[in-house]
């Protein structure tokens, strides 16, 4: 039977022990001063040399050239401590001979006996920490005055469970993990010395999966040589070892950033179908994450334990992840490598935790709800560094929507809005004052001559922003994008996080239509200047509803504050493109029709009030007022403040409408104070009262008896 490897190259003398230079050197000069201790403690990592180290003290004790710090390996006491067979070198295994009685029989029975052979007598207890708590009581006095002809030397891999009393009687080493040149440089002389052709690439890799531990690593090596015929390649070493290609791990990176949810259960089911170790592959992808934070937080000089290649492959999916969001996965990995080792279904158990990082709104942890916030935040700035001023851009157009907000006036009384009119001729509608759409037009009665021919009182003009007056520049026209955009959208990161903020964005002003695009993905057609929604193939519901205008005109809002500028897009769904939809931003050369005629109107003209008349009360009530394109439920209802009505002017009414054409000497009735008809504007107003006793009967009309008038004189 061959000897392995491990065993075949132990080290012989000091100075073949790789990676424990501090321990080598403390230990040969104790020898040559003459002040080797009673009691050692070796610890660290498994296959780091601790044993090894122990019986190379031994030798350096018992030799006969010694004591000395370069033991020969040759004599007869070499020899047998190497082969495990002299008399004066106890080796006790303490993972099993764990008891008080162990002890007593073994170590504090035989210790005051001379030594056999040599000027001393070495136990070496290995495992240390399994011994129980009575064995380490009864061992404890032995320990702390032992004779003067024996050395203890205890190796142990957990530390944590040493008593102190037993620490503090022992000198203490710590074996620190081999970095993985020396194991290299080590596992290519042995190559060399077996005649074993090998790849250095597969050294890495074996390197790399012992974890700092040589013997792991001779073993991996022998296991290599025996399935390769003798032959150490690459392909061998990822199919044995069970290691992820450079590819697949790229892919499964590159759709967590993305926040694929199908590719991400894609690629897991074909991961499993390999039969490949998915703890392997977890422990795998938190050292790809691990060192994708490293970059994000010290920059690109950080020294990493990768090549060149992957150090690039890292630095280009390093956009799609932030810092934050980097440590969150690292959490979620480090769950689930523990769970994976209880887990009766660990391909459940890896698909909860993809799902965990890909959709941080399925994890309820402060970490995932503050990536959803960070998310919402950088809605309307993730793509500022990759447009430029496209940020600019976009907040300059946002400000716009604050005017077109208060299209409808307040009014003291619960009537329809005050209508307010837009200049004519000025009909494009930009995507800053898009919500300005469901403001009502009313009709305006010529302002030569009021109810009755009486000359009519000018009142203020209706406080509605115009295009032209909103505040900064409107987004540019529709048409071809920019060269800076082009390139940064045919940069896949760059291109997820403009869709990510565009959805953020429709999220933040019609929640509603947000729902309709999850799952979605954004691709750009280059050749066509076009964005590329696509849709699942099963969700066709969605993908009808949002071909609707008003669906359309949110997501070209959401592009262009997204983008900074216009930007026209196309939906699709399982291969087939529709239409291409309306630009980011509407051009001025295509104004929306209006739903009913209106007659041009200077924008400074005051509009007219009807003055006071007495009217019978068998009067007929004015004609109805022409219907107005009002969406249901909104503008329906006005806010009512006592604060507002006790302490601030009334505003002047507005215009009643009447019906065009009308003729000139028809005078328009003004009806008394009646029940309140959210669709009439012929409601006595405030401004008709001539007393505050007029004004509380009309008020009380309107509202009730709860709505008391005070008269503040200045």
């Amino acid at each position: 039977m061959a000897e392995a490897l491990y065993r075949k190259y132990r080290p012989q003398i000091f100075e073949d022990v790789v990676g424990q230079e501090h321990i080598e050197r403390t230990i040969k000069n104790a020898i040559e001063q003459d002040k080797v201790s009673h009691a050692y403690l070796f610890t660290g990592p498994r296959g780091t040399g601790k044993t090894t180290t122990a019986r190379l003290l031994a030798k350096a004790l018992l030799c006969e050239h010694g004591p000395t710090p370069e033991p020969d390996g040759t004599c007869d006491d070499c020899v047998m401590i190497a082969n495990g067979e002299h008399p004066d070198v106890y080796e006790l295994d303490a993972a099993s001979r764990t008891g008080v009685e162990n002890v007593r029989e073994e170590i504090i029975g035989r210790v005051q006996f001379a030594p056999t052979r040599g000027r001393y007598k070495i136990y070496i207890i290995d495992e240390v920490h399994m011994l129980s708590t009575a064995a380490f009581n009864a061992l404890l006095k032995t320990l702390e005055e032992p004779p003067s002809h024996v050395v203890f030397i205890l190796a142990t891999t957990d530390p944590q469970k040493v008593p102190e009393t037993i620490h503090s009687r022992c000198q203490r080493f710590d074996f620190r993990r081999i970095s993985a040149e020396s194991i290299v440089s080590r596992l290519g002389a042995i190559c060399v010395s077996e005649d074993v052709e090998f790849e250095g690439e597969a050294l890495d890799l074996i390197a790399h999966r012992a974890e700092g531990g040589m013997r792991n690593a001779l073993t991996s090596l022998e296991q290599l040589i025996a399935f390769g015929e003798g032959k150490v390649t690459m392909e061998v070493a990822e199919r044995l070892l069970g290691s992820i290609d450079t590819n697949d791990l790229a892919e499964i990176v590159r759709a967590i950033g993305t926040r694929d949810v199908a590719s991400c259960f894609r690629w897991t089911a074909e991961y499993v179908e390999t039969g490949a170790d998915l703890a392997q592959f977890t422990r795998d992808l938190a050292e790809h994450i691990r060192n994708m934070y490293v970059l994000s937080l010290a920059g690109a000089d950080v020294a990493l334990d990768v090549g060149e290649t992957v150090r690039r492959e890292l630095a280009s999916e390093l956009p799609l992840f932030g810092p934050d969001r980097l440590a969150r996965l690292l959490g979620v990995l480090g769950d689930l490598s523990a769970e994976l080792k209880t887990s009766t279904n660990p391909r459940l158990s890896f698909e909860i935790a993809l799902t965990r990082m890909v959709r941080p709104d399925s994890d309820l942890t402060l970490e995932a709800l503050a990536e959803r916030v960070e998310a919402l935040e950088s809605g309307h700035s993730a793509v500022a560094h990759v447009t430029g001023g496209g940020a600019a851009a976009a907040a300059s157009a946002a400000p716009a929507q604050a005017p077109a907000a208060a299209a409808p006036a307040p009014q003291p009384v619960a009537a329809a809005p005050a209508p307010s009119h837009v200049p004519t001729e000025n009909h494009a509608v930009t995507a800053g004052v898009a919500p300005t759409q469901s403001a009502p037009t009313p009709q305006v009665v010529p302002p030569s001559q009021g109810a009755g021919g009486a000359p009519a009182q000018p009142a203020p003009a209706a406080q509605v922003a115009s295009p032209s007056q909103a505040s900064g520049p409107a987004p540019a026209p529709a048409g071809a994008p920019t060269d800076q955009l082009k390139a940064s959208l045919q940069n896949p990161a760059a291109l997820q996080r403009v869709w990510q903020a565009a959805l953020a964005t429709l999220k933040k002003n019609k929640a509603a239509y947000g729902v309709l695009f999850l799952n979605t993905k954004a691709v750009y057609d280059a050749d066509k200047g076009t964005l590329i929604i696509e849709f699942p193939a099963e969700n066709s519901f969605a993908f009808k509803a949002v071909q609707k205008p008003d669906v359309q005109e949110a997501v070209s809002v959401a592009l262009t504050q997204a983008c900074g500028e216009s930007l026209h897009f196309a939906y699709a769904q399982g291969g087939a493109v529709a239409t291409a939809s309306a630009s980011a931003a509407v051009p001025a050369s295509a104004p929306r029709p209006a739903p009913a005629p209106r007659p041009q109107v200077q924008q400074a003209a005051p509009a007219p009030r009807p003055a006071p008349a007495s009217v019978p009360a068998s009067a007929p009530r004015p004609a109805a007022v022409p219907d107005y394109d009002i969406p249901p439920y909104e503008d329906e209802v006005v806010p009512y403040d006592d604060g507002f009505v006790s302490s601030s002017p009334a505003p002047a009414p507005a215009a009643t409408p009447a019906p065009a054409p009308a003729p000139a000497a028809t005078p328009v009735p003004t009806p008394g104070p009646a029940p309140v008809d959210a669709h009439s504007s012929a409601t006595p107003t405030p401004a008709d009262a001539k007393s505050p006793e007029e004004l509380q009967a009309i008020l009380a009309a309107g509202f009730g008896d709860g709505v008391r008038v005070e008269e503040v004189r200045e």
